[in-house]
């Protein structure tokens, strides 16, 4: 489980290979209930139960609770989990952005990253203020690489962090295929999405209505 500071903030965690015997092992059982939740919730949805999460990991279901209470604290988990892996894409992209950093970002994300949760789970992740401290984490990543794209003409100057990741959500649709094809998709409507947004940097007027906010997709993310 994430660990936090006396701040709020989140913590590093021990990298895997420095831990051993016990650590070592509790590490890697967590890791197999978390892989495990993933797979049954994006097959069965919120309401599979903890049993089969727990077969799928092999561990025992009293394993599971004792590690999470409950149901809603092992989806905010996987949150975190995904939040901070979308972080640390955003960071090294910035930090070696290319000719284009929002086509880094958004192809190294089709390739790694897991679901979007609010597709697997719906309203039922609620919210948290480590959820809402890393949201603000990677809201500051993604501008810090599309400010880069901004002051090359690669994107509108009202485009943000929000309609980044809408549009990641919109090239990752649930398909019932092998990743690899899945991949290979979304990087194909990738492309003819970048082709767009490059024209759209350079006529603004050719697109609608007004962008998205940070806000409003933290809510669309978020339990009522």
């Amino acid at each position: 489980m994430t660990s936090f500071a006396e701040n709020g903030q989140p913590q590093a965690e021990t990298p895997a290979a420095t831990l051993r015997g016990r650590a070592a092992e509790a590490r890697s059982n967590d890791d197999a209930v978390l892989n495990a939740a993933r797979e049954v919730f994006v097959e069965q949805g919120f309401n599979a139960p903890m049993s089969a999460i727990a077969e799928r990991a092999g561990v025992g279901v009293a394993s599971i609770y004792r590690r999470y209470q409950s149901k809603d604290q092992l989806t905010l988990e996987l949150r975190l989990r995904a939040l901070h892996h979308v972080i640390d894409i955003a960071r090294r992209i910035a930090a070696e952005p290319g000719d284009f950093a929002v086509q880094g970002f958004m192809q190294r994300h089709l390739a790694e990253a897991a679901s979007p949760l609010a597709t697997t789970f719906g309203k039922h992740v609620l919210r948290d203020p480590s959820v809402d401290a890393a949201a603000e984490e990677l809201r500051q990543a993604l501008e810090a690489l599309i400010d880069l794209d901004r002051q090359r003409d690669l994107v509108p100057n009202d485009y943000n962090a929000g309609e980044l990741m809408l549009a990641i959500t919109h090239l990752r649709p649930s398909i019932p295929a092998e990743r690899e094809r899945v991949v290979e998709l979304g990087l194909r409507q990738l492309d003819h999405y970048l082709i767009g947004l490059k024209h759209s940097a350079k006529h603004p007027e050719a697109v609608r209505g007004n962008p998205l906010t940070w806000n409003e997709w933290v809510e669309f993310n978020s339990a009522d």
